[in-house]
C-alpha cells in the first residue's frame, strides 16, 4: 500500500520540478512592467501640477490670512486712537463748560447766591 505521505512527496517534487517558461512569457511580461511603469510616469506628471496648485493654493491662503490679521491690527490701533481724541476732546469740553460755569456764577449782579452777589450785598 503506497502511503499518503510518500504521493503528496511524489506531487511535491513534481510541482517543484523546473520547467521552461512557456513561449513568449518573458515578453508579455516585459510588456506589462513596460505598461505599469507608464502608467506610473503619467499619474506621477498628472500629481506634479496638481501638487504644485495646491502648494499656490496654500501660500495664498497664508498670506491671504496674514493681510487679513494685520488689516485688522491697523483698524483696532485706529479705532484705539480715536477713542483716546474722544476722551482727550470730553476732558476738554468738561474742563471748559466748568470754567464757564465758575465765570457765570462769579459775575456780580448776578442773583442766585454766587461770590460776587454775596460781596455786593455786603457793601
Amino acid at each position: 500500500m503506497v502511503e499518503p505521505i510518500d504521493d503528496f512527496e511524489r506531487d511535491l517534487r513534481e510541482e517543484l520540478t523546473a520547467r521552461d517558461a512557456p513561449e513568449g512569457f518573458a515578453d508579455r511580461l516585459m510588456a506589462r512592467v513596460a505598461q505599469e511603469h507608464g502608467a506610473r510616469e503619467r499619474m506621477r506628471w498628472l500629481t506634479l501640477p496638481v501638487r504644485r496648485w495646491a502648494a499656490a493654493t496654500a501660500l495664498v491662503a497664508v498670506v491671504t490670512a496674514g493681510v487679513g490679521a494685520q488689516h485688522e491690527r491697523e483698524q483696532r490701533r485706529q479705532g484705539e486712537e480715536a477713542r483716546a481724541q474722544v476722551m482727550l476732546a470730553l476732558r476738554i469740553a468738561g474742563t471748559t463748560l466748568r470754567e464757564v460755569e465758575r465765570t457765570i456764577s462769579n459775575q456780580p449782579g448776578r442773583q442766585g447766591g454766587g461770590a460776587g452777589t454775596r460781596n455786593q450785598k455786603e457793601d
